[in-house]
């Protein structure tokens, strides 16, 4: 019981950083505290890709001119949970958000043919074949300048 309630306050803690070092910029949040930028544009709402189709879709986006886009790791995509709101379960300074679950780049280590997924209504992880469709939220990597730091 413990363990179960520190890890809660831990995953809480951990999804409400992301405003300490937010920059909003239309379709583009920054998060400084992990060095990267996110997509946050209508277009991830739409719960229409496969996994290899939301890798192909990050590689292809360019985003006010930014290029080199990615799916998250399990632990970015993690990272903007907010367990203290509910449908949608996600920091607030994101305009965008579909009402369902999102790739991650991670796959499921029990077999190649599953990757991890978060559930933006509650929060939840889980694990998910990966023809299934689900929405994508992409990242990009920022080299931290003057400006980023």
């Amino acid at each position: 019981m413990h363990k179960a309630m520190t890890s809660a306050l831990f995953l809480t803690l951990l999804g409400t950083a992301l405003s300490a070092g937010v920059n909003t910029a239309g379709n583009i949040v920054s998060d400084k505290q992990h060095a990267i930028y996110w997509q946050d544009s209508p277009a991830p709402r739409k719960s229409t890709k496969d996994w290899d189709d939301a890798v192909a879709y990050c590689d292809a986006l360019t985003l006010k001119g930014r290029e080199n886009w990615r799916l998250p790791s399990f632990e970015e995509l993690l990272s903007i949970v907010d367990y203290t709101r509910h449908d949608p379960a996600i920091n607030p300074v994101f305009d965008h958000v579909s009402e369902g679950t999102y790739w991650t780049a991670k796959d499921f280590s029990a077999t190649k043919a599953r990757a991890w997924t978060i559930d933006f209504r509650t929060g939840k992880t889980y694990y998910s074949y990966k023809t299934t469709n689900h929405a994508v939220r992409c990242v990009s990597d920022f080299a931290q300048t003057k400006d980023e730091k």
